[in-house]
């Protein structure tokens, strides 16, 4: 314990060292060595341990292929005042069912979404890998799955806090369970949208200050580009008009059969997100009204 205690005061030091060399240069726009060298320190598991131990935690809630690894920096880059995402809370991923005892959250858990249609077509090209003539084959058995088949399978697994399966539902499904029992958790203080993050970043991280009680207007958003292609789906046989970084992949794979199919599992999870009705209209490109509030309560039940 004394030398972790040490190494991180070592971090420490050299953070504080980095910060004064390059405080004359800050609001520059130009990014310098100090500054690149001191995001890397910000964002070490030693740093963040470190900073976990005297600051409050944000818990960034988010179900796979949401954006996770870009809000993730988008926040460590602009919430000085937490420690986002220290080792000592790692629950991304984790759903209601497998939060752990004894260590519950405490008003600070960001819920991270994402239109659920575009995150069924990264999930399955992200399950999945090129097959020969052009097919896709699950990763691990490398039996061949269209899009159709992965939709309506039953292989997302529900755990307990021990690790434990206790469910394994199909994708829709899953996704609708997961973002419908956050919502209403109150532990969720505010609820961010993938597509907003897009359109403005700078907007979404004031609306995110203000949840968590920054002062208004303290400083100018710092924002975070990510290399998309590094966290994207892989492989030649990606599905028709897929591109990165963009929303709207859906409408090139789902036919009226998936939409309907969708609809059943994750239609009213969708509309408290504030994505309106599930349509194949191409008029409709992004969210269409604001996420329900974080506790809002649930309007429906979900099948089976």
């Amino acid at each position: 314990m004394q030398a972790a205690f040490g190494a991180a005061s070592v971090a420490v030091g050299s953070w504080l060292a980095v910060a004064s060399w390059h405080r004359a240069g800050a609001g520059s726009g130009i990014v310098t060595v100090g500054e690149r060298r001191r995001a890397k320190l910000r964002s070490s598991k030693l740093w963040l341990w470190w900073k976990g131990l005297w600051q409050p935690h944000v818990v960034i809630l988010s179900h796979y292929r949401s954006g996770f690894q870009w809000f993730r920096q988008v926040c460590r880059a602009n919430l000085d005042r937490h420690a986002v995402m220290p080792p000592q809370s790692r629950y991304q991923h984790f759903g209601v069912e497998r939060m752990p005892p004894g260590r519950p959250l405490d008003r600070n858990a960001l819920l991270l979404v994402r239109d659920g249609r575009d995150v069924m077509v990264s999930l399955y090209l992200s399950s999945t890998r090129d097959g020969p003539d052009g097919t896709r084959r699950w990763e691990g058995s490398g039996e061949p799955v269209t899009f159709r088949e992965f939709l309506r399978q039953d292989f997302m697994r529900v755990r307990n806090w021990k690790g434990e399966v206790i469910a394994l539902r199909n994708p829709a499904d899953f996704w609708s369970r997961y973002n419908g029992d956050w919502l209403d958790d109150p532990n969720v203080v505010c609820v961010v949208r993938y597509e907003d993050l897009l359109a403005d970043q700078a907007a979404e991280i004031a609306r995110i200050e203000a949840a968590l009680g920054y002062p208004a207007a303290r400083r100018t958003p710092v924002p975070v580009e990510l290399d998309f292609d590094k966290h994207s789906p892989v492989g030649t046989n990606l599905l028709p008009g897929y591109q990165r970084r963009s929303r709207g992949n859906w409408r090139t794979v789902f036919d009226a059969d998936d939409l309907a199919w969708f609809e059943r599992f994750a239609g009213a999870t969708m509309r408290r997100l504030g994505y309106g009705e599930l349509s194949a209209d191409a008029s409709s490109t992004g969210p269409e009204t604001q996420p329900a509030a974080p506790g809002a309560g649930r309007p429906a039940t979900h099948p089976g």
